[in-house]
């Protein structure tokens, strides 16, 4: 018997995914330690249109 090929994925792939792991690790430690970075940024809120 021949021995069989292993399917690993492209080390890009492992790469890519390990930094989108360690990037929302990051923002969670971020948030826990310095929570008034994150009060003041724009979160899209709908905010009412003055009239002219």
């Amino acid at each position: 018997m021949e021995p069989q090929k292993k399917n690993k994925p492209n080390s890009l792939v492992i790469i890519l995914f390990s930094l989108i792991v360690l990037m929302i690790i990051i923002y969670f430690v971020l948030v826990m330690f310095f929570p008034t970075v994150f009060e003041h940024m724009n979160t899209g809120d709908i905010q009412p249109i003055p009239d002219k």
